[in-house]
Formats: structure tokens, C-alpha cells, sequence
């Protein structure tokens, strides 16, 4: 998804989290590892307020169907 609606994007990892650098923007808490009961890879939030933030939501979504 990143890299159709987010080109020339950069993920940093961290020790609980990664940071994604797109333009002007850092968005520094996208989590990694299982996390909810279900134990997904990552919530459907963190990639929308990701999204949000970035300003690629409407990009996101048609996408990933968010």
C-alpha cells in the first residue's frame, strides 16, 4: 500500500515500532509484532491514522478496502 499511494516512502525500524518518512511527514508509532485478541499483525486503525496523518487515506483505502 505504501508503495502505490506513498512513493519514495521510508521505514525505519525500531525496537517495539517502526517509523514511516513520507515528504515532510514522520509517522512515528506504527506498531509491529501481534497486538489485539485475534493476535493480527497490525489493527486496521494504526494503518488508517497512519494514513490520515501521511495525507494518503483516500489512496489507503481504495487500496486496502478500509
Amino acid at each position: 500500500m505504501l508503495d502505490e499511494c506513498a512513493p519514495g516512502h521510508r521505514i525505519e525500524e525500531r525496537t517495539h515500532h517502526y517509523c514511516v518518512y513520507y515528504q515532510d511527514k514522520v509517522y512515528p508509532t506504527l506498531p509491529k509484532g501481534p497486538h489485539g485478541k485475534s493476535n493480527p499483525l497490525i489493527q486496521k486503525g494504526h494503518i488508517k491514522k497512519m494514513a490520515r496523518h501521511l495525507g494518503i487515506l483516500e489512496c489507503a483505502k481504495s487500496v486496502l478496502s478500509l
